[in-house]
């Protein structure tokens, strides 16, 4: 292995084969691998270091393709040739395929183009590409690709952990991105719903994002690009300290100048609104009590106490993992139930915080993987939530029900086999023998109907699939299924070629229009019910739901002990069709 004048390694076969292996997603590597090709030195490198490992591999579990995939985001001049500059490279590469795409501006969901140096285009350009991105993994052809990775690397690592805590994260987020996780459900509203920008729903939860990159430094991806003489493009907006924080600190990084001598930073002036929130970032790492650094540490420094928060997280999420299998009392479906006896051995902020942060997102309503399923990691909120959970007997304090943030309501319960007792049935019976306390995290409840009104916002509890269905039945597709995700937290199936006659021919009468096909809201924990509509009349087509065995509550092990809730009676037989299939779709996971 040769190195650059600089002294600088370039990356090895075996150093890749183990940053690719250890990103490997939990359901293993799909047939055809993604990568997002920017065209920059990055995506160039991770571009050519996956087509030389995979190409001299055979191995069944290993991506069989390699699918180069460009956004045009059509806001600057260059970005046509930049664009076609990352096909050139591409075909170079022998087998390796390529899709350029461009940001249709101006078609909903994409907001009309933004206007470079007047307004703020960073985040709407991200979601935009993030939206180009997952477009062209689902129109890979003949088989589309459910993983996708991304050039991001220790550099990157840094700079993205610096701007979370500027904005007040802890040391969770503190620990950057992943080396692998799930795409997620995206970005919703009540009031768009699925037309929004960055909206990729049930589809989203089984797409995964990859990064092998992340333990390597800048310097050592350009000297693997100059030992193999890889050319690329370079973005100068990228460099411009003056346009955003990132820039800055990307310049503060590279230059390893002191945060106060800014003309070292920059040549022009920093605006004062760039200047503060490096003074909030500086203030904010200094107080970190898992590491010792500030902005003027310097590169390496930064990199080793953002790499020590990574592990720290990674440990975090076994802990979890481990306690939660352990907290968890059998509930019904959609909820979380806990000892709080078992919750009281749990010692230390950052742990009980991940925990919290986890249930939430199994619970809440918001799509999975948002910040809004997490609260938007309020401190105030999460710290309100920890000094109740923690209390041991919360009754004796007088704690109550609560809601804060993430779209969960916590009710502290006493649990005795299959019977919860909630703070209204304990004022009536009082404590009972052999009672557990504990608290049960649900769904909470919906506003009501003037306060949607107010606020322009649509019924998620209450969905009409009518033309969903019949779209389908017009069609006459081969495969007849109607997928809908129902309020983010539960997968509705119609099998079209075992609906009923009477159903089917009465959706396809055009004369027709008193009939519908709803999915409602059914028992105090918010379960989806499907009914048929007929002018006054409602009958009750299905109602059970089931388990979800593609999307396990845990990653590991198969014999992983976990209680199963299929012991939890409900009040009434559900109503059974064999052309519905309901199923909880939310995992307990960290990624």
């Amino acid at each position: 292995m040769r190195t650059t004048t600089n002294r600088v390694l370039a990356i090895s076969k075996d150093e890749f084969k183990h940053w690719f292996q250890k990103c490997t997603p939990p359901n293993g590597w799909s047939k055809v691998l993604a990568v997002a090709n920017s065209g920059g030195p990055d995506s160039t490198c991770l571009l050519f270091l996956l087509h030389r490992y995979l190409s001299g591999n055979v191995l069944p579990n290993l991506p069989q393709r390699i699918v180069s995939v460009t956004v045009d985001h059509d806001l600057q001049p260059s970005s046509v040739s930049m664009a076609d500059s990352c096909a050139k490279f591409a075909r170079l590469l022998p087998g390796v395929e390529h899709i350029t795409t461009k940001i249709p501006w101006s078609n909903p969901p994409f907001p009309r183009r933004p206007v470079p140096g007047v307004e703020a285009i960073e985040n709407t350009a991200r979601l935009a590409r993030y939206e180009m991105l997952f477009r062209s993994m689902r129109e890979v052809r003949p088989e589309a690709a459910s993983v996708i990775a991304f050039g991001h690397h220790a550099d990157d690592q840094v700079e993205t952990a610096l701007m979370r805590f500027g904005r007040g994260t802890t040391e969770l987020g503190g620990a950057g991105m992943r080396s692998c996780r799930r795409w997620g459900m995206g970005h919703q509203t009540l009031k768009d719903g699925e037309d929004t920008l960055g909206w990729n729903g049930m589809e989203g939860m089984d797409k995964w994002i990859v990064r092998p990159l992340l333990d390597v430094s800048k310097d050592r991806i350009l000297a693997t690009c100059e030992e193999n003489n890889l050319e690329y493009v370079t973005d100068q907006s990228n460099f411009q300290p003056h346009i955003t924080v990132r820039n800055a600190i990307r310049k503060l990084l590279t230059k390893g100048s002191r945060l106060d001598d800014s003309r070292v930073v920059s040549p022009e002036p920093l605006p004062n609104n760039i200047k503060e929130q490096l003074s909030n970032i500086n203030t904010a790492i200094s107080s970190l009590e898992s590491v010792s650094v500030d902005l003027d540490s310097g590169a390496e420094r930064l990199r080793s106490a953002v790499k020590h928060l990574t592990l720290q997280v990674r440990d975090i999420d076994c802990q979890v993992d481990s306690h939660l299998k352990r907290c968890m009392i059998p509930s019904p479906t959609g909820t979380f139930l806990m000892s709080s006896r078992n919750l009281a051995s749990i010692q230390g902020d950052l742990l009980r915080t991940a925990l919290v942060l986890r249930v939430m997102r199994y619970v809440s309503f918001y799509p999975w993987g948002s910040l809004r399923a997490d609260g938007n990691r309020r401190k105030k909120m999460r710290e309100q939530i920890i000094d109740k959970l923690w209390t041991l007997n919360p009754f004796q304090a007088g704690i109550g029900m609560f809601v804060a943030g993430g779209g969960v309501l916590w009710t502290p319960v006493l649990v005795r086999g299959n019977s919860l007792k909630t703070p209204e049935r304990l004022a009536r019976s009082g404590f009972g023998q052999d009672e557990v306390i504990g608290w049960l995290a649900s769904r909470q409840p919906p506003l009501n109907k003037r306060k949607m009104e107010e606020r322009n916002m649509r019924n998620p509890l209450r969905v009409d699939v009518t033309e969903n269905l019949k779209q389908v039945l017009d069609k006459a597709r081969e495969t007849p299924f109607v997928d809908i995700l129902w309020d983010c937290r539960f997968l509705v199936r119609f099998d079209l070629a075992k609906m009923p006659l009477n159903i089917r021919t009465e959706l396809a009468n055009p004369r027709s229009n008193q009939s519908s096909i709803l999915i409602v809201s059914n028992t105090r924990w918010y379960w989806p019910e499907i009914v048929l509509q007929q002018e006054k009349e409602q009958t009750v087509l299905h109602s059970d739901i089931k388990e979800n065995k593609r999307i396990p509550p845990f990653l590991g092990p198969e014999d992983d002990v976990y209680p199963r809730r299929a012991y939890w009676r409900r009040y009434d037989a559900p109503v059974v069709s064999d052309w519905i299939h309901v199923e909880w779709i939310r995992p307990l996971t960290a990624i």
